[in-house]
């Protein structure tokens, strides 16, 4: 009976998939191509199959590599994590909270959330990961984040997930205090839509607004560029009203007068479907939900 293959061969597998390489796989872990070409040799020889197949442009899967690639993928993920957890329980008393958010939940409910947990919970990491939703959403499956909120577009299936309604937030175009944009038609306008802001870029893309067909509208990855957009280009940004209101001492923006922008998202906390659930996962969403 062959032995179960090494945890430390499969996540350097995983490691050649991602790079797509032996390689860029190599610069990144520090270890000879000779010994990545043995170690997936090995692991092939375990499996009883090849898993992938090598050419002057790199790597890539072969049919049965796929299947196993995705079925590893979140069980080394999971492993790790657990193993990660335990250490910690024993050598810190630490336990370890994967949160997901994007931008909105991220700047409106996570300051005062981490107070109430903090108190609850003081020997516990939170680790916060901001993405868009569909990043997101693809994280918490792959076993890497506990816990996520953020909005849904029409793309995302969470059928095998557990979402929970979290808040409605409404979302006005705002400008700059010293920007002359009053002046200027939408369709002159340059807009700015934070990535994460599913709603808003569907909306976007389904008006009638010409600014929205010419080009004239600008993604970000993150609050900080969009502001930056805001004050220093004369752009237009569609921001949630809640936190345009909670940092307006510090932002010096204005909304725009814009009757026909009317958007609003729903934001939910999506857990795994799990049958058990952590106790500071049940916990977290809780004073969430009572934010």
């Amino acid at each position: 009976m062959k032995s179960m293959p090494k945890l430390s061969h499969l996540t350097t597998f995983k490691e050649i998939v991602y790079c797509g390489s032996l390689h860029e796989t190599s610069k990144k872990l520090a270890i000879s191509q000779p010994t990545l070409s043995r170690i997936i040799k090995e692991l092939e020889e375990n499996i009883g199959s090849r898993l992938l197949e090598r050419s002057n442009r790199g790597v890539r899967l072969t049919a049965v590599g796929e299947a196993f690639f995705q079925r590893i993928d979140a069980i080394t993920n999971e492993l790790r994590n657990t193993i990660y957890e335990f250490r910690g329980l024993k050598e810190t008393g630490e336990k370890f909270l994967r949160l997901g958010m994007s931008t909105y939940p991220l700047l409106c409910y996570l300051p005062d959330a981490l107070e109430i947990f903090n108190q609850r919970y003081p020997h516990t990491r939170i680790i916060v990961i901001e993405d868009c939703p569909e990043g997101l959403v693809a994280k918490l499956r792959n076993n890497e984040l506990d816990l996520v909120v953020c909005n849904l577009s029409e793309g995302i299936n969470c059928v095998d997930l557990v979402t929970q309604d979290f808040k409605c937030e409404t979302f006005s175009l705002y400008q700059g205090n010293n920007q002359a944009s009053d002046e200027l038609p939408l369709d002159e306008t340059k807009w700015v839509v934070p990535h994460s802001c599913t709603a808003g870029r569907l909306a976007m893309q389904n008006s009638s607004f010409p600014c929205a067909q010419q080009g004239n509208v600008v993604e970000t990855d993150s609050f900080l560029a969009t502001w930056c957009l805001v004050k220093q280009q004369g752009y237009l940004a569609l921001l949630s009203d809640r936190i345009v209101a909670h940092y307006s001492p510090q932002l010096n923006l204005k909304k725009k007068s814009a009757e026909d922008i009317n958007i609003s998202a729903c934001f939910y906390i999506i857990k795994r479907d799990e049958p058990m659930t952590s106790s500071i996962t049940n916990d977290f969403t809780e004073i969430l939900m009572a934010m």
